[in-house]
This record gives C-alpha cells, sequence and structure tokens, in this order.
C-alpha cells in the first residue's frame, strides 16, 4: 500500500500536482499512524490476555497456599489458649497465699503449647518479589496479601520473646529440680511408676511460693495473650483474604 502511494506521489510531482501530493502524502501519513495504533491496541490486548491467566493462576495459587497454613495455625492457636486458660488458674493458685504448699506442689502447669507455625509463604512471596502481584486487580484484595507479611513478624517475634521467656523459666527451675529431687544411693534419679509424685518431698517444690517464680508464670500468660490477640488478627485478615479470594475465583469462573 505504502510503494502504491510512492509512485502515485512520483507521478504528481512529475505532472506539476503539488496539492494533490501533500493530499496523497498525508494520507499516507495517517495510514502510518493508524496502522501503529492498531498494533499497540493489539499489543495491549495480548499482554492483557497474559496477565488475565497469571491472576488467575495465582488466585488459584494462594487460596491452596493460605487453606493449606491456616489449618496449623488453627491448632496451634488453640494450645496457645488453652495453656493461657491453664496458666491463669495455676497463677492464681501458687499466688493465693490461703493455699497450703503441699496442694501449690501438686498443681502442674498445663502443657501442650501446640509447637511452631511454619507457615510457607512460597506463592505470596513469588508473587511479591517479581512484582507480579499487580497483576491482581482486586485493589483490597492486594492491600491485604501485601501486608499480610507483617502480620507474621509481628507473629514470630512475639513468639521468639515467649520462647525466649520459656528458656529463662527452664533455667530457674533446672538448679532447684536438681538438688531438690531425691535420689537413690548411687545418685541416680528415683524413678516413680506411673509419674506419681506423691512419693516426692513437697518441699522440692518450695519455689511456687517463690515471687520470681510467680512473675515467670505471669509474664508468661502475658505471652499465651499477646499471641491470642495476634491469632484473632491474623484469622481476620486470613477470612477477609479467602473472601476476596474466591469472590474473584467465582466470577472468572476459574476452575
Amino acid at each position: 500500500m505504502i510503494k502504491f502511494f510512492r509512485k502515485i506521489r512520483q507521478k504528481l510531482l512529475s505532472e506539476g500536482e503539488t496539492g494533490k501530493y501533500f493530499k496523497y502524502a498525508l494520507g499516507e501519513i495517517i495510514l502510518v499512524v493508524i496502522g501503529i495504533l492498531i498494533a499497540l491496541q493489539i499489543n495491549n490486548w495480548n499482554e492483557e490476555r497474559k496477565a488475565g491467566i497469571a491472576e488467575d493462576k495465582a488466585l488459584i495459587a494462594l487460596k491452596n497456599e493460605f487453606e493449606d497454613n491456616i489449618q496449623r495455625f488453627k491448632l496451634i492457636c488453640e494450645a496457645r489458649k488453652n495453656a493461657e486458660t491453664g496458666l491463669r488458674a495455676y497463677y492464681e493458685l501458687i499466688s493465693n497465699d490461703t493455699v497450703p504448699l503441699e496442694t501449690k506442689a501438686e498443681a502442674r502447669r498445663r502443657a501442650g503449647f501446640g509447637g511452631r507455625w511454619s507457615v510457607q509463604n512460597t506463592v505470596l512471596n513469588g508473587l511479591v518479589n517479581s512484582g507480579a502481584i499487580e497483576n491482581i486487580k482486586n485493589d483490597s484484595l492486594k492491600t491485604l496479601l501485601t501486608r499480610w507479611p507483617t502480620l507474621l513478624n509481628i507473629w514470630n517475634d512475639e513468639e521468639e520473646r515467649w520462647r525466649n521467656l520459656r528458656a529463662k523459666l527452664s533455667d530457674y527451675l533446672m538448679p532447684r529440680l536438681r538438688t531438690s529431687v531425691p535420689r537413690s544411693s548411687d545418685g541416680s534419679w528415683k524413678y516413680f511408676p506411673n509419674n506419681t509424685e506423691s512419693e516426692l518431698d513437697s518441699q522440692m517444690y518450695s519455689f511456687v511460693n517463690e515471687l520470681e517464680y510467680q512473675n515467670y508464670i505471669a509474664k508468661d500468660i502475658s505471652h499465651l495473650h499477646t499471641l491470642s490477640l495476634n491469632c484473632t488478627r491474623i484469622f481476620e485478615d486470613y477470612n477477609k483474604i479467602m473472601r476476596h479470594l474466591n469472590i474473584e475465583i467465582n466470577s472468572k469462573k476459574i476452575n
């Protein structure tokens, strides 16, 4: 087409038709511009199509990842809350001066704290680090996903502080138990069938009356309570994220 116009322009110039020459030249420019615009539009459409496909895959992958992570977290949060409840009852008992030492010694701190939350954010981290998270059109969902790592950092920091406290408590108790638990003549630890500790001298647990020990338990409760609050915040954002993910997936009819 351009060659056709060029020949016409050359003929018009040779014939001295300057006015017509400029009209054809303008027409040629317009055609070139239209061609460029069409090419750009096709390219934009193609890029949007690719971005849409990438978004669909990301939405499904994110949903699966969040569902997998939250199952373990539910168990941990339940264990933390149960531990907090148990420790509160234990603290009320040992901090009560009217309760006999024998009764305090028989009480035990509730175990079963639930372990660590080994969360895997491979999909989310990949989207954030590569910038592909921008493919997600839902701004509310994008905001929630962007702040999710911050919530996890807050959780991990509090977990670390709590575990450091429990390590200090263990260091505090160890020398007291080591010197107090009865041993046999050869120096080995005595074994009590079925963990029956009634045969132990209750005085070995005299530390339950120590203010330092009670403060450790109070701090333990405080950390567990903070973790429980963080559980609530994380679940709130998780539920919002899942709601937006399901809306997007259902609206796009992604299989």
